[in-house]
């Protein structure tokens, strides 16, 4: 159904200084990973197709400031093509950084998104943000909740009223003691990373390159993305999940 569309985005450029292989290319590969993984399945008579369009999207220019989805927004609200309006989107799932190397399993927090965000999209946010953090929960993995305050691309589809969440394995913020302690005690002793030191010490430099992959970290993430697409997917009414009664026209 073209009119109730699930939006997968993310990033596609990088800064001038570095490849970006994970700013922002791992979360471009899982995107990617997910598309072609889907479309497989669905040339399988034994896996039905969801009842939603599912549109994967593969921003430019989000580092000179969310360029390409900002514009891509506000060409939907400008649109009358079904299919094409910003009303037939129902959740974007944004994947922006992946694989850090010494990464959290960090989910969007609905709750600490901007004071001006539409009151429409906060419930659904939210139902996301925990739908991530059941996952991690469930294969007993460590998470953490990471700031929605509108870096990357879900910005411009939350500052509309859609719903929106995602995944980010951190930048350029330290890896306290207390997370890499619980990291260790979750993952096992050396493998929650380095305490004091930032999420991915190459964030926007030249050594972003392969080697800066978290293999294991990165995994993970892909599979959580996976299962969040699946779920919503195959939700029987996912535009009454995602929003309260008063807010579906």
């Amino acid at each position: 159904d073209p009119t109730q569309t699930i939006v997968i985005g993310s990033h596609s450029d990088s800064v001038a200084e570095g490849a970006g292989i994970n700013d922002n290319g791992s979360g471009s590969a899982a995107n990617l990973a997910l598309a072609v993984t889907l479309a497989r399945l669905f040339r399988s008579p034994s896996y039905p197709k969801y009842k939603y369009r599912v549109r994967f999207c593969w921003w430019g220019a989000e580092e000179e400031g969310l360029v390409g989805s900002v514009y891509h927004v506000i060409q939907a609200l400008n649109s009358t093509v079904v299919g094409e309006r910003f009303s037939d989107y129902l959740v974007n799932l944004n994947y922006d950084m992946l694989g850090s190397p010494n990464y959290i399993f960090g989910i969007y927090d609905g709750r600490t998104a901007r004071n001006d965000t539409p009151p429409e999209a906060l419930p659904g946010s939210n139902k996301i943000t925990a739908l991530f953090r059941d996952w991690f929960v469930r294969h007993q993995l460590p998470w953490d909740y990471t700031g929605f305050d509108g870096r990357s691309d879900y910005f411009p589809f939350l500052a509309g009223g859609i719903v929106a969440g995602g995944l980010f394995s951190g930048a350029d913020d330290v890896k306290t003691q207390q997370e890499r302690d619980r990291y260790d005690e979750m993952l096992g002793q050396g493998s929650g990373g380095m305490a004091g030191i930032i999420h991915d010490p190459c964030y926007h430099a030249e050594c972003d390159t392969i080697q800066n992959i978290n293999v294991f970290g990165y995994e993970k993430m892909v599979q959580a993305a996976a299962y969040a697409l699946e779920f919503l997917g195959r939700h029987d009414d996912l535009k009454s999940w995602l929003y309260a009664s008063s807010d579906i026209h």
